[in-house]
């Protein structure tokens, strides 16, 4: 596979994961579904907590990605920490 491939599957599933956790756990801490009730999401301001919270999976991916030399798709987790990151500041 190409490196900007694996660099991108990284990168993806990072977010991929860091979205469905933070959307289960605002689910269990607040009762409401994040996806029918997504301007009370965006609008109180619990997204970028909820979405930074849910990027702790994250790091199990990325220790996942090095032990299986995958190390291309480990800088694409870190890079989407990154993202996320940028994400809570400029949101």
């Amino acid at each position: 596979m190409n490196k900007f491939l694996k660099f991108l599957l990284g990168t993806f599933c990072a977010l991929a994961i860091s979205f469905i956790v933070g959307c289960v756990l605002f689910r269990l801490f607040t009762g409401m579904n994040p996806l029918t009730d997504w301007a009370v999401f965006v609008y109180n301001d619990v997204a970028s907590k909820a979405f930074s919270i849910g990027a702790i999976p994250n790091i199990g991916l990325f220790y996942l990605f090095l032990n299986k030399d995958n190390y291309y798709s480990a800088r694409g987790v870190i890079f989407s920490f990154i993202l996320i990151g940028l994400y809570i500041i400029l949101g």
